[in-house]
């Protein structure tokens, strides 16, 4: 689903002039136009979008001040499931460009626990 939605991404800015670049990590996609440039992390789903989960370097490198960052998500994708391999198609866009997540719209979903040592 992730790719298909980094193609319609790819898509959106490459057709209002930007240069683009797929990375992969710490974003997904860079794009340039003249000197400004923009990281644009790219999220996809089938489902209806309430929310997607982000990591924390995403998190962290979207709210450094340093960066221009755009959430780009693409939700209720379709797929064909008749073919091999499937193909998605289609899905709602939901484009969040100067994107900083509020610490208000983040729920922590996992902790890292680390073991204490068994034999002190």
């Amino acid at each position: 689903m992730e790719e298909h939605a980094e193609q319609m991404a790819t898509a959106h800015y490459e057709g209002q002039g930007w240069t683009v670049e797929k990375l992969g990590k710490p974003y997904h996609v860079r794009c340039t136009r003249g000197t400004v440039e923009r990281h644009v992390e790219v999220k996809g789903a089938t489902g209806a979008a309430t929310s997607v989960e982000l990591t924390i370097n995403e998190v962290l490198h979207a709210r450094d001040k340093d960066n221009t960052v755009a959430l780009y998500v693409v939700s209720d994708i379709r797929v064909d499931a008749v073919t091999d391999p499937y193909i998605p198609r289609g899905g709602t866009v939901w484009h969040y460009s100067n994107w900083e997540p509020a610490e208000e719209d983040l729920r922590p979903r996992k902790y890292e626990y680390r073991l204490p040592d068994p034999t002190t």
